[in-house]
């Protein structure tokens, strides 16, 4: 969700109106799963996909009308049989999505979207966004999302749902996937979609190779963070698609950046002894991935230096060096491809950990 609330709050605050896509239901084989959304613009500028083909672009579609009428709609896709070899969609299955217009001037949904953006480094965060499902509600509703956080003193709610059926929302954190469910009267129903901290790329070393591994990443849905402490290298001009650039010492790394379980390391600077510097620090955190640029060589030479300081030799596995999977990689822009392919894999390993 990171990269969509990011988007998000920084159309809204640029007073942009936008229409949110999400896919509410899916059966069968489809391109994207439960939960997938995108960001529609007035001009028809998509940030993000929903699958492609056919169907996204009747989504596009659908969207310019949603833009004007300021009132959510819901699109049904049966693509099954024919239906299927007549569109780009090879999958098939059977897809709602539902179109929620979001305006600056909807107050209470900027709060909502501004809180979860609050959540993205908040350390075993346990939140749940919920969405009023509907045809024909207005933008300016103000009762149509609530923010439910579980804290210490009990379950904090950002905002209100009107009417429908009494919520259990202890139930509601047990989610683990987005989930549609009924609410009340015929046609109305919630989208509950679990917020979790956001996984987060912090990139030590502002040269070359991460120029390219910052846009890539972003991409995909991590944050980005560059850490350098050169401020001719580690610059917004370099980095126009990171979401934080922080110009510090590379001997204390670790100072002003909270790891969290969905934290990824990539520690990628000019030389031995800011890798050795910054890995020592990583193996006393207990983030997502650890990742270290250099060859075999390199690795060993660090390690041994970290041995003799008292590591084990089984903290030093859990660093994924050289970083990236082996694919053949020599330039830069291949290694970032390799090093996010790495990220995408462990990320996807988690989080199935987590759902078992």
């Amino acid at each position: 969700m990171e990269s969509f609330i990011s988007d998000l709050n920084r159309l809204l605050a640029a007073g942009q109106k936008v229409v949110v896509a999400r896919i509410i239901y899916q059966k069968g084989s489809a391109p994207r799963s439960v939960g997938t959304r995108c960001i529609i613009l007035e001009n028809g500028v998509i940030l993000g996909t929903i699958g492609g083909g056919a169907l996204e672009y009747e989504v596009i579609e659908k969207a310019r009308e949603v833009h004007k009428t300021g009132r959510s709609a819901t699109l049904h896709f049966r693509l099954t049989g024919e239906e299927v070899a007549e569109t780009d969609m090879l999958c098939g299955g059977i897809v709602d999505v539902y179109l929620e217009p979001v305006f600056p001037e909807n107050q209470a949904a900027g709060d909502i979207f501004r809180s979860i953006r609050a959540l993205a480094t908040a350390e075993n965060v346990k939140a749940a966004l919920l969405t009023l499902i509907a045809d024909g509600i207005a933008h300016d509703r103000p009762d149509r999302h609530a923010l439910i956080i579980r804290e210490a003193s009990g379950v904090r709610v950002v905002g209100q749902i009107a009417g429908g059926d009494p919520i259990d929302l202890e139930k509601l954190f047990e989610l683990e996937l987005p989930q549609l469910k009924p609410f009340g009267a015929a046609g109305v129903s919630i989208f509950v979609e679990p917020v979790r901290a956001a996984d987060v790329l912090y990139i030590f070393g502002a040269g070359h190779i991460s120029t390219f591994l910052s846009p890539l990443a972003k991409r995909v849905g991590f944050g980005v963070v560059v850490i350098d402490d050169r401020a001719d290298f580690a610059n917004q001009k370099r980095f126009p698609d990171a979401d934080e650039i922080r110009v510090m010492p590379l001997s204390q790394p670790f100072d002003r950046i909270v790891v969290t379980p969905t934290s990824y390391i990539a520690i990628i600077t000019r030389g031995h002894i800011h890798d050795h510097a910054v890995l020592k620090e990583a193996l006393k955190k207990k983030p997502a991935y650890i990742g270290m640029v250099g060859s075999r060589r390199k690795r060993e030479v660090i390690y041994q230096a970290l041995m003799k300081a008292g590591v084990s030799k089984e903290t030093l596995q859990r660093v994924h060096s050289p970083i990236g999977l082996s694919i053949g990689a020599e330039t830069p822009e291949e290694i970032a491809v390799s090093i996010v392919a790495e990220l995408i894999q462990e990320r996807n390993r988690l989080r199935k950990k987590e759902n078992a």
